[in-house]
C-alpha cells in the first residue's frame, strides 16, 4: 500500500528532518509495536515537524484493514514490501533490496526494529553502502524462550549492533544487557501511549472485582498458561468467590478452553482499539502474567484508567510498578505466586475496598509520564544530540 505523499510547509530555508521508520512486521498487524508507530511519528510530525516514511516487512497476522491503518496514520506516509517469507523469516528479494537502499538515500536517519534473525545483517549492509545513520529500536525481548533466537543473538547480533549509531531501549534491564556487549551509545527511552482517552474514564465501584488481561493468547511470552491454572486453584479454593477474570486478545485456545470450564473466566476475544477504553472502565485490577514483558504498552493503558497492576517482575514493570502505590508484584513467575497475588489484591477488595480507592491517583500520575508525545521529545533529543 502507497499512500499520498504529505508535504510539510516550513519557512524558506529551514531544513526539514527526514526519518524513515522501518519494521520488519506488517503494520495491519495491530499490536503494540504497530500502534507505537502509528502514535509516535505523528507526535514526532506535530511537535517537531519532521518528515516521516514507514516502511514495513510483510510479516505477521493481519488484525487492521488497510483502510483502519490508513486513518491510524492520519498524514504519516508508507509502504509495505513483499518478501519471500520461508517459516516465519523474513527473505530479502532484489526489489527489496533496492526500495529499503533508496529510502535510506532519502533519509536523514533511520529508525529499525530489532528482533528478527538476518534483519540486522540487511540493516548494516544498507547502512555501510549509503553511509545514513541509523537508530536501533529495542522493543522485543533480546533474550527468550527460543534456542535459535538466544544464539543468534549471542553470537552474530553482539556483534552487528556495534556498527550502528544509537540504540533505544524500553527497559534499564536490557539497557545494561548492551552495554554488557560492548555496545556504546544505549539510550533508555520508554515507550508511550495517547493517555487523553484513558485517563478521562471514572471509576465505579462494581459488585464483583473484576481482573483483566490483554494480550495473544498463542504465545507463551504472556503467560496465559499460568494465569489459567492460577484461577482454577483459586476458584477450587474459593468456590463461592465474587471475582471475574476478564481476557482480552486472540490466537490459541487456552483462554477458550478455560472460560468453557470457569464461568468466571471470560473470553472477551479480539477488540478494535476504540473499544478498548470501555473495557478498562469496567475492570478494577490488571492482572499482568508474562514470562517476559519489555514495556507493556497495555500496562500504560491501565493506570491512565485508574487501575492498579497486578504484575511479574518482569523487565517493564520493574521499571514502573511501585508496589501497593500503583500495583503489586508476583515475586515469581509461577502459577502458585499468581495464585498469592490474586489472593492478596482479591482480600484487599473485600476487607478495605478504600485501599483500592485510594491508588486511583497515583495510577493515573504513572500514567501521565507515558505520553507518546513525551516518548517523542525524548526521541528528538536523542536525534539531536546523538545522530543528527
Amino acid at each position: 500500500m502507497n499512500l499520498v505523499y504529505y508535504t510539510l510547509s516550513v519557512k524558506t530555508g529551514i531544513k526539514i528532518m527526514k526519518l524513515l521508520f522501518y519494521s520488519p512486521v506488517d503494520l495491519r498487524a495491530g499490536l503494540g509495536c504497530e500502534r507505537w508507530h502509528c502514535d509516535v511519528t505523528n507526535s514526532l510530525t506535530d511537535q517537531f515537524g519532521y518528515e516521516i516514511q514507514i516502511v514495513s516487512g510483510n510479516i505477521g497476522i493481519q488484525r487492521w484493514s488497510d483502510d483502519y491503518l490508513t486513518k491510524q496514520l492520519k498524514k504519516i506516509r508508507y509502504e509495505r514490501l513483499e518478501y519471500l517469507t520461508i517459516f516465519s523469516s523474513l527473505v530479502p528479494t532484489f526489489s527489496v533490496v533496492n526500495k529499503l537502499y533508496k529510502y535510506f538515500k532519502w533519509a536523514d536517519t533511520i529508525h529499525f526494529i530489532h528482533g528478527f534473525a538476518g534483519q540486522d545483517l540487511l540493516m548494516a549492509f544498507i547502512k555501510l553502502i549509503t553511509g545514513k545513520k541509523v537508530v536501533v529500536g529495542h522493543h522485543a525481548p533480546i533474550l527468550h524462550s527460543s534456542v535459535f533466537h538466544n544464539w543468534y543473538m549471542n553470537n552474530i547480533s553482539r556483534h552487528v549492533l556495534k556498527f550502528f549509531n544509537a540504540h533505544m531501549t524500553l527497559n534499564k534491564k536490557d539497557k545494561k544487557l548492551l552495554e554488557n556487549w560492548g555496545i556504546k551509545n544505549v539510550h533508555f527511552i520508554p515507550s508511550g501511549i495517547r493517555i487523553e482517552k484513558f485517563l478521562s474514564l471514572p471509576r465505579t465501584s462494581h459488585r464483583k472485582l473484576n481482573f483483566l488481561s490483554i494480550g495473544r493468547y498463542d504465545t507463551p511470552q504472556k503467560g496465559f498458561d499460568l494465569a489459567v491454572r492460577a484461577i482454577e486453584m483459586f476458584n477450587k479454593k474459593y468456590p463461592k468467590n465474587n471475582a471475574i477474570f476478564r481476557f482480552l486478545g486472540s490466537g490459541g485456545s487456552v483462554i477458550d478452553d478455560a472460560s468453557s470450564n470457569n464461568p468466571n473466566i471470560i473470553n472477551l476475544g479480539y477488540k478494535k482499539y476504540e473499544e478498548i477504553p470501555g473495557i478498562y472502565k469496567d475492570s478494577d485490577i490488571f492482572l499482568l502474567s508474562s514470562r517476559e514483558e519489555p514495556f507493556g504498552l497495555i500496562l500504560i493503558e491501565a493506570w491512565s484508567s485508574g487501575i492498579p497492576v497486578l504484575g511479574t517482575k518482569t523487565e517493564g514493570p520493574l521499571d514502573m510498578l511501585i508496589p501497593n502505590k500503583n500495583g503489586w508484584f508476583i515475586q515469581n513467575i509461577s502459577s502458585q505466586e499468581i495464585l498469592k497475588g490474586i489472593e492478596q489484591t482479591y482480600h484487599l477488595w473485600i476487607n478495605t475496598p478504600q485501599t483500592l480507592r485510594n491508588m486511583v491517583s497515583f495510577c493515573r500520575q504513572t500514567g501521565q509520564k507515558f505520553s507518546i508525545d513525551i516518548t517523542a521529545a525524548r526521541m528528538r533529543k536523542l536525534l539531536r544530540n546523538h545522530v543528527e
